[in-house]
């Protein structure tokens, strides 16, 4: 009987001895994990809860936080997840930036980040798939499919450049979106756009076209006009039809001012009420009284 007791203390112990041995090592939690790569055999470690900054004349330029990073030790490559990052171009100027994940090369300070979400100055937010971004060139880009949203401009299109020195964004093709202008909602495409946030003027290149209540135009470049609230006029080049209020107006390039709700052909108009035509070398029509004002023409009345 006291064998037998003997037996299972000395078992019961054993059990408790693997139990501890077995907790001690799967539940420890080391600091720091390396591994080999096993394509290329380059040795990484793991670090958590990281900050990787550039400074530019003492000043701090840019900024990265991850959750997780994998610092290459034989060179200078992070790869990076659930990213949130800052970057400053110029005072005055903020970019603050969420990703995924992505990767960053420290000395040419240059990288990509994927599933983006980008805040420019408080202003206007973009959605993309992945960016490129160059941190010493100031440029940002991408192939994918973006949107960029503000308080009174919605923006979809494939491709993106922007260039954070020159304040320029540039989609490259599919563009469609809406304006909010003075009155009301504007509805437009393109091939292209450029937006020049120093201008506060958008460019819609490529069979152009902006709709709305009470304008409707088609042309081959369209430029936007804003004082940074609201559009002041826009201007339309290349085989131009404007269409305000019944009145359409044709030529190779015509300016709506929208304070004034007037249009002002500058080369070669036709323009159109009911059934009568004029022509002449500038146009003027305001729309609020229909009444046209034709500087220096060679008009034309024509009745069935």
């Amino acid at each position: 009987m006291r064998n037998r007791t003997t037996i299972v203390y000395i078992a019961v112990g054993f059990i408790a001895i693997s139990l501890i041995a077995a907790a001690y090592f799967f539940l420890r939690k080391p600091e720091k994990t390396s591994h080999h790569l096993p394509a290329e055999g380059k040795t990484v470690i793991v670090f958590k809860d990281v900050k990787y900054s550039g400074e530019k004349k003492g000043l701090i330029d840019w900024e990265i936080r991850a959750k997780i990073a994998r610092k290459y030790i034989d060179k200078p490559i992070i790869e990076m997840e659930t990213i949130e990052g800052e970057y400053k171009p110029k005072a005055g100027t903020a970019v603050l930036f969420k990703g995924s994940k992505g990767f960053m090369d420290t000395e040419k300070e240059k990288g990509n980040v994927e599933d983006v979400d980008i805040i420019y100055n408080k202003e206007y937010t973009l959605e993309t798939k992945y960016l490129d971004f160059d941190f010493k060139k100031g440029l940002t880009t991408t192939s994918a499919p973006v949107k960029i949203q503000g308080n009174k401009l919605m923006l979809m299109g494939v491709g993106l450049t922007a260039d954070t020195n020159e304040e320029t964004i540039r989609i490259e093709k599919d563009v469609s979106g809406f304006v909010v202008a003075q009155k009301g909602q504007y509805r437009f495409a393109a091939n292209t756009f450029i937006y020049n946030l120093k201008e506060n003027m958008y460019v819609l290149d490529g069979k152009a076209s902006m709709k709305g209540e009470d304008l409707d135009v088609s042309c081959t470049s369209l430029s936007v006009f804003s004082d940074g609230e609201n559009i002041q006029k826009i201007d339309a080049r290349g085989k131009v039809r404007l269409v305000s209020k019944g009145n359409v107006a044709k030529s190779e390039q015509a300016v709506y001012h929208f304070k004034q709700d007037k249009t002002v052909s500058t080369s070669s108009p036709g323009t159109t009420k009911g059934k009568a035509t004029m022509g002449g070398e500038a146009f003027a029509h305001k729309s609020s009284n229909r009444k046209p004002a034709v500087g220096k023409p060679t008009m034309r009345m024509e009745k069935p």
